[in-house]
């Protein structure tokens, strides 16, 4: 595997214990295999006690993520989640951090996930969605479109409906007047 990116982060879900806590504190690792044809990974590593190294704890590949929540595109919040099989809450050191390692997983879904739309990302910072693939932004584009033009179409019809009314009580007293006005002229 080739690192791309490190954050140390602490992991508040499930164990919800605060930063400091030793045993709370993991690093996420965007990883892509060297071996063609290249998969990208998210990986959560944590330091044991005893020994030196690192031990891997998951190991996501990155068509299993299915939303990424920045929780704020503030400045003020270092909270984020990731989404596989289930919800992965995280806290960076700092936003300057997590916004680099959200923009490294925008990077990875845009150049590795091949025809598999990315998932979305929400709450997150500019920076970050520019780096995700131009088709999620033109399907999203293209999607308000699309509703904008089912608003209007539905206008058009109830329009056409309300004329078609007009134009029955309009054929409806035609009908009357020159019922009336041939029983006018037959009686006369």
């Amino acid at each position: 595997l080739f690192n791309t990116n490190n954050l140390k982060v602490s992991k508040t879900e499930p164990s919800g214990l605060p930063f400091n806590k030793k045993e709370n504190i993991h690093y996420l690792c965007c990883s892509v295999t060297v071996k063609r044809p290249s998969k990208a990974f998210i990986s959560r590593y944590r330091k044991p006690d005893k020994g030196e190294g690192y031990e891997q704890r998951r190991l996501w590949p990155i068509e299993e993520l299915t939303k990424v929540d920045g929780r704020d595109p503030s400045n003020s919040c270092n909270q984020f989640d990731l989404y596989f099989d289930r919800a992965f809450r995280f806290e960076a050191t700092s936003f300057k951090e997590k916004e680099e390692f959200l923009v490294n997983v925008g990077s990875l879904c845009s150049k590795y996930l091949g025809s598999q739309p990315p998932p979305p990302f929400v709450n997150v910072t500019k920076k970050v969605s520019k780096t995700l693939p131009a088709v999620a932004v033109d399907t999203k584009n293209q999607m308000q479109k699309n509703k904008q033009e089912l608003v209007e179409r539905g206008q058009k019809i109830s329009q056409l409906e309300n004329k078609t009314a007009e134009m029955a009580d309009s054929a409806k007293s035609f009908s009357q007047t020159a019922h009336e006005l041939a029983n006018h002229y037959k009686n006369s």
